[in-house]
């Protein structure tokens, strides 16, 4: 067999910053807040929702599954099927998953769909995540570029498959000519362009396309208008410690979340839980990801908290994360087997901030 060589995508992935002039609606902030304690609000439990970009997508995946129970629907750029990685770890997860770009151009791929089913189908008749029913009737939005030469559109094809095999209601973007990125009127970069800060920016018929308020409509159905000028709602760093987050399983002290100012008030509000991508983490590009992503935008006008936890970069002795990505294939404390149930440990962190947030 003909040996290939390959490039390995994960370390220029998810740099979403300001590389130029900022899109349309873009939001700056001063110096960063003080650190404060995540609060209580009081969120509707229909509308608890997960969103992720490619590592932070194939984490949402597994947020989602481990606890559809909670999370009643969820936005996927770029991910994968659940478990896709399987018990290989990262060179498996590379080869099969997303973050190898071949020689041909486009990111290497072998379908895990069917091992995906069959471990989801054992974790749910264990009980080791939430019941595998729930995701019947729950709304997904999917987005993958044709241009993706990250992450294989056939690996999201495979996702789509697979949720509307446990029968979720799922929009898939997947027309655009788009390259590897989070998709916003906010992006930096034209449609099929491939590279940093990985924000693009479509259109259609000439008129810029908005993917996040695609998802929100599914989600909410009407929407009030996106706020593109100064924001009612607060950005604050939170204490990320107390739910866990650790060198050990590659999580940042504090994190980030937006609160509407009718959320703030106590209002009833929804919540959506916001997941970067590698080197993506604030430690190396300060609040792009929280500012550039979209969501604050509509999250201020139709009242929703949004929790962006943070990841940390690590390296041994400690986990292999050098590229701060979320934990899809069970880096955390060296190796977590349990990586993608209620009980790993990264996930178990994360979920700690959702049930904070909901009072669940």
């Amino acid at each position: 067999m003909k040996k290939l060589s390959f490039r390995c995508a994960w370390p220029a992935i998810f740099v979403i910053g300001l590389a130029g002039a900022a899109g349309a609606g873009a939001q700056t902030t001063a110096a960063a807040p003080p650190v404060e304690k995540l609060q209580r609000y009081q969120i509707d439990p229909a509308k608890v929702f997960v969103a992720g970009i490619s590592s932070g997508g194939f984490a949402a995946v597994q947020m989602h599954v481990a606890h559809s129970a909670t999370f009643k629907g969820a936005a996927i750029y770029a991910g994968g099927v659940y478990w896709c990685a399987g018990a290989g770890g990262a060179a498996t997860a590379l080869a099969n998953c997303g973050g190898q770009t071949l020689p041909t151009n486009e990111a290497s791929y072998n379908s895990m769909l069917a091992q995906s089913i069959a471990y989801l189908d054992t974790q749910s008749a264990l009980g080791t995540i939430d019941s595998s029913l729930n995701l019947s009737g729950q709304s997904v939005y999917l987005w993958s570029g044709t241009r993706d030469a990250t992450v294989n559109p056939r690996q999201m094809a495979d996702l789509n498959a697979e949720y509307l095999h446990y029968g979720a209601k799922v929009v898939f973007d997947n027309g655009f000519p788009a390259a590897h990125g989070w998709e916003s009127p906010n992006g930096e970069l034209d449609c099929g362009t491939a590279g940093s800060p990985f924000m693009v920016k479509c259109s259609v018929n000439g008129a810029p396309y908005d993917s996040v308020q695609t998802w929100l409509k599914l989600f909410l159905g009407r929407l009030n208008p996106r706020n593109n000028g100064k924001l009612q709602g607060t950005l604050s760093n939170f204490d990320q410690t107390e739910f866990g987050a650790a060198p050990n399983v590659s999580l940042n002290s504090t994190g980030t979340v937006f609160v509407p100012k009718a959320c703030a008030q106590g209002k009833t509000c929804g919540m959506v839980l916001a997941l970067h991508g590698c080197k993506q983490y604030s430690a190396l590009i300060g609040n792009r990801w929280v500012i550039q992503a979209g969501i604050n935008e509509w999250a201020d006008t139709n009242n929703l908290v949004v929790v962006y936890p943070d990841t940390i970069a690590s390296s041994a002795p400690g986990p292999t994360n050098p590229n701060g990505c979320y934990d899809w294939w069970g880096y955390s404390n060296q190796v977590d087997p349990n990586y993608a149930l209620k009980s790993g440990a990264q996930m178990s962190v994360l979920y700690g901030m959702v049930q904070r947030v909901t009072g669940r």
